[in-house]
């Protein structure tokens, strides 16, 4: 009989936001406590949500693993390598790493180096065990090809292969909107926020992925992230877009009314551009702590020489972004010292804000019944 020492679990591209309620996350786990209760090895990857999960959860159970990682480069391979090692918390003697890279003159395709990955994780493996793979798909494919030369495949855990995907984008009908919400002007700087398709910025990959397991709904939506915020009491600062990457917090005194016609999806971000979840400080008390108005100027003028550049920003070409009436804080925003009756916060509906309100005591408003 031929000595089994390696497992892999083969998953194709699942939902944007899953959680542990859905029948493939379940599964993942259970496969996983099944590789660790036989002392199999794992092999897995990153880069890639279901990927990221196995490791996430191997890492977790003290799975010893060989986590092979695509990339363009040796010098970005070993980044790729010490940034694994911090956000799975793997332990560098239970983990065995392989580059993935192109040969010398070859040109670097993303999405052949991850089918490549694919082919390289199943032929490496002596168990197979397929979860929720698409019929006629890349895995379905591997899976035959590893069936043809005699591995051993373990289908206990398999799920069907769920092609339709929840919509995420959503738009706020004006109608709909509270009288509260029709009474709020700009008497606040809000920062608004929004739902995440990964770990919040103050978190680990792994714990992202075991509260995703935990979960009974996606936990890092709007109102979830909302929370977040609240809850530590802390902005954490961003220099995505920002003029010479400088790290800020952006607000805006545009009233929440306004915000409506931006609150829509965007489909090439898998992201909305905003959603009705914010927090809000009495503008003049927002103004003494410290935050500033930002300047903005023409496609075909200069910045301005007496303001700094962090706090400037073109009014755009497709879009006019002075429509968001921004104002900035560099680095991050602390407001636990903050009297809880100068702050307000603003959630999607009158539940939800009842439930931020009971939770934090900081009066808050729903955009809608």
């Amino acid at each position: 009989m031929q000595i089994q020492h390696s497992a892999a679990i083969l998953l194709s591209r699942q939902p944007l936001r899953p959680s542990g309620a859905d029948a493939w996350v379940k599964q993942t786990r259970n496969a996983i406590l099944w590789v660790k209760a036989n002392s199999l090895a794992l092999h897995s990857s990153i880069g890639m949500q279901t990927w990221e999960l196995i490791t996430a959860l191997a890492s977790s159970e003290g799975i010893p693993l060989t986590l092979l990682i695509p990339a363009p480069t040796e010098v970005e391979y070993r980044e790729m390598r010490r940034v694994a090692l911090k956000q799975f918390h793997l332990d560098m003697e239970n983990v065995t790493f392989r580059a993935l890279l192109p040969d010398e003159g070859e040109k670097y395709d993303k999405h052949k180096f991850m089918q490549e990955r694919d082919r390289l994780i199943v032929r490496n493996a002596d168990v197979l065990l397929p979860l929720s793979v698409r019929p006629g798909g890349q895995m379905s494919r591997l899976l035959a090809e590893g069936r043809d030369e005699g591995k051993a495949i373990i289908g206990s855990w398999k799920v069907e292969y769920e092609t339709r995907e929840k919509t995420l984008g959503y738009t706020i009908k004006d109608e709909y909107l509270t009288d509260e919400i029709r009474r709020c002007g700009d008497e606040y700087l809000v920062h608004w926020t929004r739902g995440s398709n990964g770990p919040w910025p103050t978190e680990d990959a792994i714990d992202y992925y075991l509260e995703i397991v935990r979960s009974k709904s996606y936990p890092r939506s709007g109102f979830d992230t909302l929370r977040g915020i609240v809850g530590e009491r802390r902005i954490v600062a961003s220099s995505r877009n920002m003029p010479e990457h400088t790290p800020t917090v952006s607000f805006s005194c545009l009233p929440p009314r306004d915000l409506v016609p931006l609150i829509t999806w965007r489909a090439r971000r898998r992201l909305m551009s905003f959603e009705p979840y914010g927090i809000g400080i009495e503008r003049e008390y927002a103004l003494e702590l410290g935050i500033q108005i930002v300047h903005y100027y023409n496609r075909d003028s200069d910045r301005p020489d007496d303001v700094p550049t962090w706090l400037t920003q073109s009014s755009g070409v497709k879009s006019d972004w002075r429509q968001e009436r921004e104002y900035r804080y560099k680095g991050d925003f602390e407001f636990s010292e903050i009297p809880k009756d100068r702050l307000v916060c603003f959630t999607r509906t009158r539940d939800q804000a009842a439930q931020m309100q009971d939770t934090t005591g900081i009066r808050t408003i729903g955009f809608t019944a």
